[in-house]
């Protein structure tokens, strides 16, 4: 169920700002941010401030965004050293706004956000262990927080959710002929994932490498709560170490400094970290798929293709590895003896 073209939002900047102006009263420069199924824009007020206008996608219900909305309060509340939007009330003094857009004639739900200061990952130039050991706790700390958070909402089929890659699965006849053999394998890995031996709960499911915030060689900040979901926890850490190791010289060394660290602040069990490398291997090749076929539907949306050559790369990288070593790292890096999970597991 992949997102509808004709859902999401086509605000220009300036009907984005007028909206802003009306629901919030807020108004300045206004600049678009990239986005895959709601709309963005920053809005720089006169004083300097900033703030994030995210406009939802038509399909998205008002429970749905409040869900995102109470996840991030909890965040904010349980790690105030960890930066994460805040809401801004509108004019109504709620949380949600009605948007109207004069191209279309259509009414969008909207929030309005604070912006957070930092680099993301993405354009990081400091790749240092410390680094990658901040992703870990970081990671760890957040779903610790989320542990028993409920919501009617986080209940829902997720393109992204590493449980529905499915889903992904579908569009690997827009691959290049010679790489589908090796996506077709991950994909029958995750086929016999045990999804029922792995704790579940809600995760911010998309600590891609745009959506991480670093600041003096340290992940310091989360962005983006819109794709979270009731989901396996381990979720969270597959995706996390999938956009850390991008690009790396070695990835499985930044992988297990990642590991590390999140083992330390929210211990995997044996059957998590059996898992953990095929999920790995899933979300990157739910990205080439997707890649593949946004580039089929709407070939002049760069931002939708921004990872694929670095997921190649990684993916190449993988493959030269064996599960068996790749698990080795994973229990090494957790601290357990291999011949003890190995026990655990059967």
């Amino acid at each position: 169920m992949t997102i509808s073209l004709e859902s999401v939002p086509s605000f220009s900047a300036r009907a984005a700002l007028a909206a802003a102006e009306q629901a919030y009263g807020i108004h300045g420069t206004v600049s678009a941010l990239p986005s895959e199924r709601d709309q963005n824009f920053l809005i720089v007020d006169p004083r300097g401030s900033s703030f994030v206008l995210k406009i939802a996608n038509r399909d998205d219900a008002p429970e749905l965004l409040d869900f995102q909305n109470q996840a991030m309060r909890l965040v904010a509340k349980s790690l105030p050293d960890l930066r994460v939007q805040r809401i801004v009330p509108s004019r109504k003094g709620r949380d949600l706004a009605t948007v109207h857009n004069p191209r279309e004639h259509t009414d969008h739900l909207a929030r309005l956000l604070t912006w957070i200061d930092g680099e993301v990952l993405a354009r990081s130039g400091s790749r240092s262990p410390g680094l990658f050991e901040s992703i870990g706790a970081s990671m760890a700390k957040i779903d610790a927080a989320l542990q028993g958070f409920a919501h009617p909402a986080m209940h829902r089929m997720l393109q992204w959710d590493l449980r529905h890659a499915g889903l992904a699965r579908e569009h690997v006849h827009l691959l290049p002929r010679k790489r589908r053999a090796g996506i077709e394998r991950t994909f029958a890995s995750w086929e016999k994932i045990e999804w029922a031996r792995l704790p579940h709960g809600v995760i911010h499911g998309d600590a891609n490498d745009y959506n991480v915030v670093v600041d003096a060689g340290r992940m310091v900040g989360l962005l983006d709560f819109g794709d979270m979901v009731h989901s396996a926890t381990v979720c969270d850490l597959a995706v996390a170490l999938a956009y850390a190791m991008l690009d790396e010289q070695q990835p499985l060394a930044a992988a297990a400094q990642v590991i590390g660290a999140y083992h330390r602040y929210h211990p995997l069990s044996a059957a998590e970290q059996q898992v953990l490398f095929p999920l790995i291997l899933s979300r990157l090749a739910m990205s080439v798929c997707y890649a593949a076929h946004n580039r089929a539907r709407n070939p002049e949306d760069a931002y939708q293709v921004v990872t694929e050559a670095a997921a190649w790369k990684l993916l190449d990288k993988l493959e030269l590895q064996s599960s068996g070593d790749v698990f080795t790292m994973i229990v090494d890096a957790c601290g357990v003896p291999v011949h003890m999970q190995l026990n655990d597991c059967n």
